[in-house]
């Protein structure tokens, strides 16, 4: 099977995938995933930057910051690179799905918000490692449901998630890495 076949495999899979979440209407899973597919969104991106300064101090929350405009440079060129279509809201979501997409008229592949969700998560941990285990399954879940958000209310495939979460830790161990 040549590399281009499993490609098209991939994709059909993560449309077929993506659409089963995009077709499914549930109050608890808008509710669920409201705030968190919301928490990201450059509306609202000051609040975890905040929160890393209040916990963590100014030095750490300077490294927080470079990776995410880093991450958000990655995403913005492989976004101009793919040019992948967002994919059609729903119209029982129609006004929920404004909510977030109401000034994206950029592409879908990758998602900044899952990006910066990833970013935040690798920068929690780091500070928050040998904490208390709830804390950190909460954190990572919170990342989890950014994801599924994103899908779930028609801003993006799951490929778009994964390669956002891929950018996100990347650019955060770089940073993290150059400014020991």
């Amino acid at each position: 099977m040549s590399l281009q076949r499993v490609f098209e495999k991939l994709l059909y899979w993560d449309v077929y995938l993506s659409a089963i979440i995009h077709g499914h209407e549930s109050l608890m899973l808008t509710v669920m995933l409201f705030l968190p597919a919301l928490i990201y969104s450059p509306n609202t991106i000051a609040a975890p930057i905040l929160f890393i300064t209040y916990q963590y101090g100014y030095a750490y929350s300077i490294k927080y910051v470079i990776s995410i405009v880093m991450s958000l440079l990655l995403t913005t060129f492989f976004k101009k690179h793919f040019q992948r279509p967002r994919p059609k809201p729903r119209p029982q979501l129609q006004l929920k799905t404004m909510y977030f997409r109401n000034k994206e008229t950029n592409y879908s592949l990758p998602s900044g918000d899952c990006a910066q969700a990833a970013t935040f998560l690798f920068y929690f941990l780091q500070a928050y490692g040998n904490g208390d285990i709830v804390v950190i399954l909460i954190a990572i879940l919170m990342t989890l449901n950014v994801m599924l958000g994103r899908v779930y209310f028609c801003c993006h495939y799951f490929s778009d998630c994964h390669l956002g979460f891929g950018i996100g830790i990347t650019s955060a161990f770089l940073v993290n890495f150059l400014l020991q």
